[in-house]
């Protein structure tokens, strides 16, 4: 049975309240590799205050630095990883099948993260094709429901 207990009558309202964050995260040529996925935005909710509903966009067509500006053949997949007990990083299945620098002139990525437990951390990672040509950002917005913010950490330019 889910426990509807709430320390405060406007706890529901808040979590009927669709909140957000926004950001940019960077690729660092330099750190990214083809063989791996890299980690490029944690969500981490405040401990005892599980996050519902999220979901991250992922602007790809920035004018001049995003992926789109950037690369042309090189392909992209997102992905979500989940640390599951506690400690270890646990990848879902890619959301999306593999998106060049080309075809990504007027996109955006959507991940539907879903909930992100009170103990629990999630982070979004991409997966590239092949070394990228240089440094990139990809702005963001991450929506989610929950009584207190959380911490969104952002890979920052290496």
């Amino acid at each position: 049975m889910v426990d509807f207990s709430f320390r405060d009558p406007l706890d529901l309202h808040v979590l009927a309240e669709l909140r957000e964050a926004s950001g940019t995260t960077d690729i660092d040529d330099s750190a990214q590799t083809e063989s791996t996925a890299f980690p490029i935005l944690t969500i981490a909710p405040v401990s005892g205050l599980a996050l519902y509903d999220v979901e991250v966009h992922l602007d790809l067509a920035k004018a001049t630095t995003g992926f789109a500006a950037v690369e042309t053949t090189v392909t992209v997949q997102f992905g979500i990883e989940r640390k599951v007990d506690g400690t270890n990083w646990r990848r879902e299945a890619y959301v999306e099948a593999a998106l060049s620098g080309t075809n990504a002139a007027s996109r955006m990525a959507k991940i539907n993260v879903g909930s992100i437990g009170a103990v629990e951390q999630a982070r979004i990672v991409a997966l590239f094709s092949a070394d990228v040509t240089a440094d990139m950002e990809i702005p963001y917005r991450v929506l989610y429901r929950s009584l207190a913010a959380p911490t969104i950490t952002a890979v920052a330019a290496g």
